[in-house]
């Protein structure tokens, strides 16, 4: 049925762009009524662009005015609807980033996320043995306003990026990224302070990376 329908859908392009949002909507509304928000997440990543902003806000995301989410975007673990996904003004968000939705993503506003960024929120073991030393557990991700998260970044559950930061391409964020400082490299480190009044004394930093 998802499969069928997705074919549909691609089929119903312009010209037809009418009946293709209208089509878009009757299936939302059945994956909705069935609580199959694995196939919502399917019809998400075959959407255009308009068609990405009408699916975000029938799933109960958070979207402030004037915010631009690319086309290509990856939801994940939501549970009823996307209401965990909070995303202010002016906020641009890049293709093919990925957002785990099994706790809160907040991204404050005038942020800008660029391609294939990761934001996790939850740990699961399986049953590995990793399981008996690491439990499951889930923890937010917060992105304060100005922020800036560079290409392919991946944020692990809990990290909290200042305000104002910038993260440079390909960084692996495991803790909490101070404001308008520039952080990079895996592990990551302090590269620059944007601010010296923000910069934190050598034993802070090392209580944060």
């Amino acid at each position: 049925m998802t499969e069928l329908s997705l074919k549909m859908l691609s089929f119903c392009t312009r010209p037809y762009g009418y009946f293709r949002q209208w089509f878009l909507l009757r299936l939302l509304r059945l994956y909705q009524q069935t609580g199959d928000l694995g196939a919502v997440s399917r019809l998400l990543v075959q959407a255009s662009f308009s068609e990405t902003q009408l699916i975000l806000h029938k799933m109960r995301a958070n979207i402030a005015e004037a915010s631009y989410i690319e086309n290509h975007m990856f939801i994940h673990n939501a549970k009823y609807d996307y209401s965990n996904l909070a995303i202010g003004k002016n906020v641009y968000i890049g293709k093919d980033c990925f957002f785990d939705l099994s706790d809160r993503i907040m991204i404050g506003d005038n942020v800008t996320l660029a391609m294939r960024v990761t934001l996790l929120t939850h740990f699961d073991a399986g049953h590995s043995e990793v399981g008996q030393y690491y439990p499951c557990s889930t923890q937010p991700v917060t992105i304060q306003q100005g922020a800036y998260i560079g290409a392919g970044t991946i944020l692990l559950p809990g990290v909290t990026v200042g305000r104002g930061a910038s993260v440079a391409a390909g960084t692996v964020i495991a803790k909490d990224v101070p404001a308008r400082c520039m952080v990079g490299g895996v592990p990551t480190r302090i590269i620059r302070w944007f601010d010296p009044s923000a910069q934190l004394d050598l034993s802070a930093q090392a209580r944060i990376f």
